[in-house]
């Protein structure tokens, strides 16, 4: 699918093309300069916006930028000697220096990414077919650790990239623990069934696999069928985290592709203390911000890549819009009484928890650690057996709570009921609002690095 991206010989080195190709048509002219903004786009080559959008974020992150351009002539050899037979030259890490080095200095809109997607052995039919963007992330990396072999880049990727999650199945008989270590050099998380990404993450590495009944697992120790729990922690985090969603799935029942379309929320900051093996570090050390977020548009038969990157080091210009332009509309404030607290009923409590707030509004993806303070224990080992996923219970009582921000934010609509008895979802009382979607992420590669500003 991506042509011979790995086929490079002995040591990572290229070899020597037979020819190479005329520029024609779009990419002989010269592009126009590209002016206040100081930064530069990516040609698109017929379907090869996941591969802009991938190369844009690694043009961002300056710890990758900077370990890149470390490597000089002496160590991947001059592309000038590509042709010559007896030359080893390292294709793919000189054209991706090269390709940077376009975006950050050539003053044009666009560059082309041609002369790299031809060091991959890329044909035109796989520069006019758009692929999965995880997919490339990963081919992309193992052929740049294939390139650099030998080099001082040698673990530039194992580095910046890796991380290892521990997986623990604990015997109740004889507490006999059973340990698998797995590398990961992007975090796939589910998507389906949960609104945000800290309830994947507390689904994948918080929550217990229990073995019991029909479903006994085998210990070793005990050497027979046994009672167990599993469960996972996150043992080394990398530098820079990248968390692949799993929009896309398959039915099945229909035998056919579908994805998640539904709205699914992560925050600008993150600490992965509570999915962690070990826990006695500083806290800075778990902290995560939010630095790109790639978007897919369209069907799981295709559609538009774009990217949102934060400009950490201000390489582009960057102009406010004219606020002065945009009609002011005077908010009335809203009164809403403060409730008294019912730590069985969770509408008591999220209505307690808002009208203490001083915003009136809390983030969603807040509301599990606030509502943990105030009562002692978490949503979904108090509430969500009953009553689902706390973003759901959210847009159930839509006559209670108002959603804003794309979903982002929730506050107590003007006229709020006074908290009673909460009746089960299972109840002919009980009548849930519509599911309303914010906005639709269909496939997100975050990479969030640690320290950012």
């Amino acid at each position: 699918m991506f042509g011979n991206l790995f086929e490079e010989d002995d040591e990572g080195f290229s070899p020597a093309p037979s020819g190479g190709k005329v520029a024609k048509g779009k990419d002989a002219e010269p592009p126009p300069l590209r002016g206040n903004i100081r930064l530069s786009g990516i040609k698109n080559q017929g379907g090869t916006c996941y591969l802009n959008s991938l190369l844009q974020t690694l043009l961002f992150t300056p710890e990758f930028r900077e370990e890149l351009f470390r490597l000089g002539p002496e160590e991947l050899g001059c592309l000038a000697d590509k042709d010559k037979p007896e030359a080893k030259v390292r294709v793919i890490p000189l054209e991706l220096q090269k390709l940077f080095v376009q975006m950050l200095l050539v003053d044009q809109q666009t560059a082309s990414t041609t002369s790299l997607t031809d060091s991959f052995g890329w044909t035109s039919s796989e520069e006019s077919s758009q692929q999965d963007v995880q997919e490339l992330n990963r081919i992309l990396f193992s052929a740049l650790e294939s390139s650099l072999v030998g080099t001082s880049g040698s673990n530039l990727i194992h580095r910046l990239y890796h991380g290892t999650v521990i997986n623990q199945i604990v015997c109740k008989d004889c507490g006999n623990i059973s340990e698998r270590q797995e590398d990961f050099l992007d975090l796939t998380v589910s998507v389906r069934g949960v609104c945000g990404l800290e309830e994947a993450l507390w689904n994948m590495f918080v929550e217990e696999e229990l073995f019991e009944g029909n479903n006994l697992y085998r210990c070793s120790q005990c050497n027979c069928l046994v009672r167990a729990a599993k469960s996972a922690k996150l043992r080394k985090l990398p530098p820079f985290l990248t968390v692949s969603l799993l929009r896309f799935n398959f039915d099945f029942t229909k035998c056919e592709r579908y994805k998640e379309t539904g709205r699914y929320s992560f925050p600008q900051t993150i600490s992965l203390k509570p999915f962690c093996e070990q826990t006695e570090r500083p806290d800075s050390e778990f902290t995560y911000e939010l630095f790109s977020v790639i978007i897919h548009k369209g069907g799981c038969y295709g559609g538009h890549y774009h990217v949102y990157i934060n400009d950490i080091d201000h390489l582009g210009h960057w102009e406010a819009p004219d606020e002065e332009s945009k009609p002011k509309v005077q908010k009335k404030e809203v009164k809403v009484c403060e409730p008294v607290l019912e730590k069985e009923d969770p509408l008591s409590v999220l209505i307690a928890i808002l009208s203490q707030e001083e915003a009136k509004s809390v983030l969603v993806d807040q509301l599990g650690q606030k509502l943990m303070d105030k009562i002692g224990i978490s949503w979904n080992k108090k509430f969500r057996k009953q009553y689902g996923p706390i973003g759901k219970f959210l847009q159930n009582h839509s006559d209670v709570f108002m959603l804003l921000a794309n979903g982002t934010r929730v506050t107590l609509k003007a006229a709020s009921p006074a908290p009673g008895p909460e009746p089960s979802p299972t109840s002919p009382s009980a009548d849930p609002s519509p599911h309303q979607p914010g906005k639709t992420w269909n496939r997100s590669l975050q990479t969030v690095p640690t320290g950012s500003t």
